[in-house]
């Protein structure tokens, strides 16, 4: 492997290194460093200890030296270097390049081999036992030990079952996973590239090459120790290849091709392996946010554009638990009990969601995100969603009795999709309909009832569903629009009284203080928007608002 460490201060020629693999080397300012930088005036005579290992570049500050190592804006003392990575010290960065491909001059293979499914599946010349005691015990090597001792002992099995002088796993973007070889440590084996390529394209063959008859004793290596090579490559989905390759001297072409045989069911079962723990993986950080329905359609979709960031229609629901802060204000021990009983309502309430098909994006606390519609479209989420509102609060109430909730909800445009880092994301929604299912949450505060919807919501209802009553439009603090929202409710069991309060509210928003304060004083206080209601038309009735249009306007989120 070649690779090389340019070095960059501006007004000054370059100057590049050459890099051998395992080869300790001294970075400084004077000949008393192997490599010297002399227009840095900040380096010191011997600054930086520089040794490349698999491909990766390690650097190590050296004691007395006086001046800093900057590595991605952080002072360091040590710290390992990917290829195309820098470091800085004073003015200077020193990068750090793999060269892309090592140029070999290779001689064609006088046999060339590529193993199809029905070889495959014929007669092994394989009948060494110890060969099937070792394929035998690869689950378990990759069920209990790590990715790189599993690598690195799989390839020491590729070389020890082929008789092989060394053995590579590697991505096919070079990066080494394992590496096993009796050959001389300072030598890097060097891969056939015409070989790579080659099972590359016939993956998930394995392919063989032989540079070498055994009747002519002639010897057309691309390396000493090697005449022939076999390789094969497995595609992990959303992963590289993976490469796995070996190489030796001397057989005949039949055990050659058993070998060959032999590599591609390793790197079949390898493979297959890693398939199923990417998937189990993948499966695990799914269930954090969808049922098990959606989950089954996303992991038997043959693609995941639906998980992309889009714009698409979606019902958002904002939950919240009523006064948990105050119950976890109290001593440690009784906070302790309430944080293991809220788990338990957490439980039940994502069951409910997911009974309904609903995603859960997000837990806030002692509150939950949720949206319907997404990743896949459902004709009927608006239902849903408004199904297991109730479900929620009727399964709040069996598993914390005393307990109180609000939720909103609201439908519209939003864009859905995993957002985050690279290294940590999650599935979630953003947008205006996502921030007015947040306020409309918090307005079952003042309105003092668990469950309101927006007329967006209540509009595209299927009758029957869920029974609802009109509470008013109000307009959250902050907010220019103003929201039309719905108390979903049980069905009326008093016409008479559901009369009382439409005319209630009629008034009310027009304006007739003391009209709506007789019709809706006449309903029971367990009515607790005509209550709400009432109050405000006591407190306008006293002070009339100015440019009055029928909307509350509140004060605070």
């Amino acid at each position: 492997m070649k690779a090389e460490l340019e070095v960059v201060l501006s007004g000054e020629k370059p100057l590049k290194f050459d890099l051998g693999e395992n080869l300790t080397v001294t970075l400084g300012r004077t000949d008393e460093s192997d490599w010297v930088v002399p227009f840095e005036r900040y380096l010191s005579r011997r600054h930086v200890d520089l040794r490349m290992k698999s491909g990766k570049l390690l650097v190590k500050r050296l004691s007395g030296t006086t001046n800093p190592i900057f590595y991605k804006g952080e002072e360091k003392e040590a710290f390992t270097l990917e290829t195309g990575e820098q470091f800085v010290i004073g003015k200077t960065r020193f990068q750090f390049n793999v060269k892309s491909r090592q140029t070999v001059q290779e001689d064609s293979p006088l046999l060339r081999y590529s193993m199809q499914e029905p070889a495959a599946f014929s007669k092994s010349l394989m009948s060494d036992r110890m060969r099937l005691l070792d394929l035998l015990e690869l689950p378990e090597i990759l069920r209990l030990k790590s990715p790189a001792e599993s690598f690195t002992h799989i390839a020491g099995m590729l070389r020890t079952l082929t008789h092989g002088n060394w053995s590579r796993i590697s991505e096919s973007n070079g990066k080494l996973l394992g590496l096993d070889s009796i050959l001389d440590s300072n030598i890097e084996p060097a891969m056939s590239h015409a070989l790579v390529e080659e099972a590359l394209k016939q993956a998930p063959h394995p392919t063989l090459y032989c540079w070498s008859s055994p009747e002519q004793n002639l010897k057309a290596t691309v390396q000493d120790g090697t005449d022939w090579a076999i390789c094969t490559a497995y595609q992990v989905p959303g992963e590289a290849p993976i490469i796995f390759y070996v190489a030796g001297q001397g057989g005949d072409e039949p055990a050659l091709k058993d070998n060959c045989r032999l590599v591609g069911l390793i790197a079949d079962m390898v493979g297959r392996s890693l398939s199923v723990s990417r998937l189990e993986g993948f499966k695990k950080r799914l269930e954090r946010f969808f049922s098990g329905a959606v989950i089954s359609k996303i992991i038997e979709s043959p693609d995941t554009k639906d998980l992309e960031p889009r714009l698409t229609e979606g019902t958002v629901m904002f939950f919240d638990i009523r006064g948990f802060s105050r119950l976890i204000e109290g001593k440690s021990e009784d906070a302790l009990a309430h944080m293991r009983q809220l788990k338990e309502v957490m439980t039940a309430l994502t069951e409910e969601i997911f009974k309904e098909n609903g995603v859960v994006l997000q837990f806030l606390g002692d509150g939950i995100l949720a949206c319907w519609n997404v990743p896949f479209a459902d004709s009927d989420h608006i239902n849903q969603a408004c199904r297991a509102a109730l479900g929620m609060v009727e399964s709040l109430g069996k598993v914390a009795p005393g307990w109180r909730c609000g939720i909103g909800i609201h439908t519209g445009e939003v864009i859905a999709g995993p957002m985050g880092a690279k290294q940590l994301f999650s599935y979630t929604v953003m947008g205006a309909v996502v921030n007015q299912a947040s306020r409309v949450e918090g307005i079952t505060k003042a309105v003092e009832v668990p469950i309101l919807i927006t007329k967006d919501v209540a509009d595209k209802l299927i009758p029957g569903t869920v029974a609802t009553r009109r509470v008013g439009k109000f307009q959250p603090a902050g907010m220019d629009t103003a929201l039309d929202l719905f108390h979903v409710t049980d069905p009326p069991a008093n016409k008479e009284n559901e009369s009382l309060y439409a005319l209630g509210l009629d008034a009310f928003e027009n304006g007739e203080w003391e009209k709506a304060y007789e019709l809706l004083d006449k309903l029971p206080p367990s009515d607790r928007p005509a209550r709400y209601l009432k109050t405000m038309a006591e407190t306008y009735r006293r002070k009339h608002p100015k440019d009055w249009r029928g909307i509350i306007e509140l004060s605070e989120k």
